[in-house]
């Protein structure tokens, strides 16, 4: 799946979202020493587009998995991990098409309400190429003690009899300009 595996290092960071959207599908993955980028893309693309967003690549021949003893739990936000927390901390990104995304904002619940406003500039800007969404589903590996100390800042839950929870996980979504992936990767 992954053609291109780099090590990630902020120089400058600035619309790091935005060229990540610009990739398109990828993992990021955080451990308390280094963020890593896989993607299926050429490492040429992969470190132009990075370059542009003030990050310096390094080619690596593998990310760093997770070690036996530590735990899935499936995480609901990016609020970044402690790095005194030692985890392997993973996000998948796939960017939502304009038309899948201004369908949903745009879908009314009940049929006699107006669209609220917040929904038509949302949409608005996603026309105008202003902003794009990127959906994520976030995994967190740590041991059982990490875990506990690591609900405090994040919420997560524990998988622990269905393993297959973390891979039937839905997208969440996040608007690029938030800057949401920027701050969890590098905090």
């Amino acid at each position: 799946m992954a053609e291109t595996i780099v090590r990630l290092e902020a120089v400058k960071r600035r619309a790091f979202d935005l060229r990540v959207a610009q990739l398109g599908r990828g993992k990021i993955t955080r451990t308390a020493s280094a963020t890593y980028l896989e993607s299926d893309r050429r490492i040429e693309d992969v470190g132009y587009q990075l370059a542009m967003a003030g990050i310096r690549v390094t080619r690596c021949s593998a990310i760093p998995g997770a070690a036996a003893e530590l735990r899935p739990a499936i995480a609901f936000d990016l609020a970044p991990l402690d790095d005194s927390i030692r985890a392997v901390d993973v996000v998948e990104i796939e960017p939502i098409s304009l038309g899948q995304a201004s369908a949903r904002l745009m879908h009314r619940r009940v049929r006699w309400l107006p669209h609220s406003r917040v929904a038509r500039d949302a949409c608005r800007r996603l026309l105008r190429d202003e902003d794009a969404i990127l959906g994520w589903r976030r995994i967190v590996w740590c041991s059982v003690g990490s875990l506990r100390a690591a609900r405090t800042h994040v919420r997560l839950r524990p998988v622990v009899f269905d393993k297959a929870a973390v891979a039937r996980q839905p997208l969440r979504w996040t608007y690029v300009r938030d800057g949401a992936i920027e701050r969890w990767a590098f905090p």
